[in-house]
């Protein structure tokens, strides 16, 4: 797993974390049951704190993207989710949200950010 942090984003670092695992799920770098490193070795390998990594796993945890196994590790999660629709629906219009706010700030018309977003529709093969 390689995790490239930004500081010059105005995401947080535990947010871009999140963000990153999310996508190399997505796009297939994790696997199920793929076991993730260590908040220490994660840490280390930023040069972060560990209690940044911890929020970031907290939060995949909540969301079931990952699972942490006593004694063995933290994995990436069966993604046959178990998480209700309504719960997905909130999770997916937030971030949604975010970036129609942070087009309209950036003067992107809605033809352009449709079309933006087809094209990432089409990178994962959700049509």
């Amino acid at each position: 797993m390689q995790i490239k942090i930004d500081n010059a984003s105005d995401r947080p670092v535990y947010q871009q974390i999140i963000d990153q695992v999310k996508r190399d799920i997505a796009i297939g770098r994790l696997g199920r049951d793929e076991k993730l490193p260590t908040v220490r070795q994660l840490a280390g390998q930023l040069a972060i704190n560990p209690n940044t990594i911890a929020k970031a796993y907290q939060q995949l945890e909540r969301e079931g993207i990952i699972t942490t196994r006593p004694g063995s590790g933290t994995f990436v999660a069966n993604l046959d989710s178990d998480l209700s629709g309504s719960v997905k629906k909130r999770i997916i219009c937030d971030d949604l949200e975010r970036a129609v706010v942070d087009a309209f700030h950036m003067q992107i018309d809605s033809q352009t950010l449709l079309r933006w977003f087809n094209e990432a529709i089409g990178k994962f093969n959700l049509e």
